[in-house]
């Protein structure tokens, strides 16, 4: 029997509004593979990802998520959204919000020995059960991103879509995220989709690009997407990449995008306002 892909759309595009997100999108995404998302704000990244999730339609084309169309609430999908400000002040513990995960629309049942063990196994993935029973505003932001990680996995998805997991994280937090994002690949075989501001903390797991720019969009390895020529086409002036002796990508020629952040319309999926590849200055980590 010939394996699923984990995504697989053909010339997919999003109206929005009456504005074009993107268009003539194509890509497949194998199972086990890490894909990093990237683009400017505003460019359809999270819009990109509720197409995922089922909670936009594809204006055209076809989308198959592990061999079906996208479905809402599918449980072979995990999501980790972009922002949960709302953590911070919770008066739930870690182990409590990771079960909420398994309750699902069930909200109140399933106070049963499967909840507990399923539960036990996400925290034991994630390495959250040490400070699983700790109220979520009294940890630290990694932990907290850890502990929603363990949500997300709860039911080990097979594709496991993760918006700016990195986002607000010290150096130090961004590379346990990574290694731990690396982790769930290797033990639970997910297709895993992170959208990210910087693709250099994520380059050492990364299989595939996808990047989203102009209503465009680009998808491959990191070399077959975040060279020169691509990106100048994909931008339409000149784009110069510089290589640090660490091996970091810096991007030069994107002052345009911090002039004209949206060239083409906003993104309606709520991006955050966090500063994206190129955006913020005239020379940018990739």
């Amino acid at each position: 029997m010939c394996e699923v892909n984990a995504l697989s759309m053909h010339s997919g595009a999003v109206i929005l509004g009456g504005h074009s997100v993107w268009r003539d999108a194509t890509f497949t995404l194998d199972s086990g593979s890490i894909t990093a998302v990237l683009g400017p704000n505003g460019a359809g990244k999270s819009t990109l990802i509720n197409v995922i999730l089922g909670l936009v339609p594809l204006s055209e084309g076809s989308l198959e998520v592990l061999g079906s169309p996208p479905q809402r609430g599918n449980s072979r999908v995990g999501f980790l959204a972009q922002s949960r400000h709302a953590d911070e002040l919770s008066t739930l513990t870690g182990r409590d919000y990771v079960g909420l995960g398994f309750d699902g629309p069930r909200f109140g049942w399933g106070r049963d020995r499967a909840k507990h063990d399923v539960v036990q196994r996400a925290l034991a993935l994630t390495g959250t059960a040490s400070f699983a029973d700790r109220p979520l505003r009294t940890l630290s932001g990694g932990q907290r991103q850890r502990v929603a990680l363990a949500h997300a996995t709860v039911f080990r998805p097979e594709l496991l879509l993760l918006d700016e997991p990195l986002a607000g994280l010290d150096l130090a937090a961004q590379a346990e995220i990574v290694d731990l994002i690396n982790l769930i690949r290797d033990s639970t075989g997910a297709a895993v989709v992170v959208v990210a501001h910087d693709l250099n903390p994520l380059a050492p797991i990364v299989d595939q690009v996808l990047w989203i720019a102009r209503r465009q969009v680009r998808s491959g390895s990191v070399e077959q997407v975040v060279n020169e020529e691509v990106l100048s086409e994909l931008y339409g002036h000149p784009i110069e990449i510089i290589v640090t002796p660490r091996g970091r990508r810096v991007i030069v020629g994107l002052e345009e995008e911090l002039a004209h952040p949206h060239p083409h319309g906003h993104d309606h999926s709520h991006e955050g306002a966090q500063h994206h590849v190129g955006e913020p200055h005239h020379e940018e980590s990739l």
